[in-house]
């Protein structure tokens, strides 16, 4: 494990070690007194057997304490049990939420870049499945393993204070069942455990990819051919997870045998200790139990290791995505939103990294309350330019200066308090409306989310919706079409509230009296404040307006018109 990832997993793990603590000592406590259940009951039925050969010795035998503790033996372990479950599996979901929070945390951290360029089906299985695998270590490996090496220790202490021969005999086959049987299983695993979560998260990318294209794939007759692509790598993955859950039973298995053989040489080792009268037949008894009786301990401790391999490999991949830098860093100090808009840019460049094109360095004053139009053909640069403005991209050269304050100098949250930002292709929550709507702020009130409805021509589409506000929406808008989508996002933007509002193609596939509708509607809402908005057509805002065209990467000076 890395330093890093230990680290991490070490701060998340901190305010769990108390009850993680108290799981093992219950845990303890049931295992020991599994052991004392099966050894003392061995020991006291032999030796009632023995002192009711005479009359003097089984009148003198006390059957009343040997009987109490067989039966607190019973009580603590299964109310030891039912406490280490209910600790222990609560500790876990405990630390898997706070876990989830920061993984989350640092996704949130890392968008709009470079999170992008991670995968979906990637990131599904980092956020979910490599933080679920998390519950491995400390369940399947940790507690186990501690168990493990007290009954171990417990039991050749026992059986030494029987008689020391029997411990030496005992001692190989023990430690060879506790011990070397998790270590060889682990390495027979070695590299191909680690190669699972690789494989699950293409899995599950091949997946997302085929069900995403289930119309384009059926109509081009490919689905079939990309369906048994899918179900080859589904395949794969389940004959390696079913060849590790082999390893696993087959392992069990030989720690099984291995006890059963360490009974089997104590037997033979006692038998002449008995005979010589070394040892008494029922303590030779209660050892050969304790013996026997370490496969309660044991069995778990043969997929230990396995489990513990299966959870590091999740916490690098983990390690991975929380140690990730943003691709921009905040380190500005202004905690207080812009209030105007005023926009001042010089010698703003962008290149793409990797290509020749962008945007060339360029000049632009737009004052508070603007408005302007952005227009160029498909990849001359306009989205380029809003991303700048919103801070999603740095700039290569120059500077951008919103309120007499450079973008770089906000905090985030000052920033995107500041700014609002409409992609080209929005994203909406497969929740309901009035949740789409308060992702910027959940306290937005319901006259308040109409109001932004009606300003994007969806009112009386509101007024058909079943259940109004509280209708759900499907992922991606499923149910809506792209224009109602696309405005639903909208309204979403203007409900920020920001003084500077961007808006990347936001009348696309409107016909041309909705799209006046629009316009005008979203003027009347930002009103004082200053918007722009990318467009391949002409929008008239009905006053005087900002045009600005770029054309293979090179911004025209912007003129002002009058509507």
């Amino acid at each position: 494990m890395s330093t890093r990832s230990g680290h991490a997993w070490r701060i998340v793990l901190r305010p769990h070690a108390g009850r993680f603590a108290l799981a093992f000592v219950l845990g303890a406590l049931t295992v020991l007194a599994s052991l004392g259940l099966l050894a003392l009951s061995g020991w006291f039925i032999t030796a009632a057997a023995v002192a009711g050969a005479g009359a003097a010795a089984a009148a003198a035998f006390d059957i009343f304490r040997p009987g109490a503790v067989i039966r607190l033996c019973a009580i603590v372990r299964t109310a030891g049990r039912y406490g280490e479950r209910l600790l222990s599996h609560d500790a876990v979901l405990g630390l898997l939420a706070d876990l989830r929070l920061v993984c989350y945390r640092a996704l949130a951290r890392l968008a709009p870049e470079p999170l992008a360029r991670w995968s979906e089906g990637e990131l599904l299985q980092r956020a979910i499945a490599d933080v679920e695998a998390l519950d491995e270590a400390p369940l399947r490996a940790w507690l186990p393993l501690g168990w493990m090496l007290l009954v171990l220790a417990v039991v050749l202490a026992l059986i030494g204070h029987v008689a020391p021969p029997l411990a030496l005999a005992a001692a190989p086959w023990l430690a060879a069942a506790a011990i070397a049987v998790p270590l060889a299983s682990s390495l027979l695993a070695g590299r191909a455990m680690r190669d699972l979560a690789v494989r699950a998260g293409r899995r599950r990318e091949a997946l997302i990819d085929l069900l995403r294209g289930l119309t384009t794939l059926s109509l081009y007759g490919a689905f079939e051919a990309r369906r048994d692509d899918w179900r080859r790598l589904d395949q794969d993955l389940i004959d390696r997870r079913l060849r590790h859950r082999v390893l696993e039973s087959c392992a069990q298995a030989v720690v099984v045998l291995l006890v059963g053989l360490g009974g089997w040489q104590l037997l033979r080792s006692g038998d002449r200790l008995v005979t010589d009268g070394a040892v008494a037949a029922p303590s030779l008894v209660m050892a050969v139990l304790a013996s026997l009786a370490t496969l309660e301990a044991f069995a778990p401790v043969a997929g230990a290791l396995l489990a513990h391999a299966r959870s590091r490999a999740a916490q690098r991949r983990l390690s991975d995505l929380l140690h990730a830098q943003p691709a921009l860093p905040f380190g500005g100090t202004v905690a207080t939103p812009a209030q105007t808009g005023a926009l001042h840019l010089r010698g703003v460049a962008r290149r793409h990294p990797g290509r020749a094109d962008g945007i060339a360095p360029f000049d632009l004053d737009l004052p508070a309350g603007a408005r302007l139009l952005v227009e160029g053909r498909s990849g001359a640069g306009k989205s380029t330019l809003l991303k700048l403005l919103a801070r999603v991209v740095d700039p290569d050269g120059g500077c951008i200066v919103l309120d007499g304050t450079a973008l770089t100098d906000y905090r985030e949250d000052a920033l995107r308090a500041s700014i609002a930002l409409l992609p080209q292709r929005p994203h909406l929550f497969a929740m309901s409306l009035a949740e789409n709507l308060g992702l910027g702020d959940p306290r937005i009130g319901r006259s308040r989310m109409r109001a932004a409805l009606e300003a994007v021509a969806l009112g009386d589409w509101l007024a058909r919706l079943p259940q109004g506000l509280d209708t759900r929406l499907g992922e991606y808008g499923t149910g809506l079409s792209g224009g109602e989508a696309r405005r639903v996002a909208l309204a979403s933007v203007l409900l920020r509230g920001t003084p500077l509002v961007l808006l990347d193609e936001p009348f696309e596939g409107l016909d041309a009296q909705t799209e006046a509708a629009v316009v005008a509607g979203v003027h009347r809402w930002v009103g004082a404040g200053t918007l722009i908005v990318v467009s391949h057509r002409s929008v008239h805002f009905g006053v005087p307006a900002w045009r600005l065209r770029i054309e293979a990467g090179r911004v025209s000076l912007p003129r002002r018109d009058r509507d």
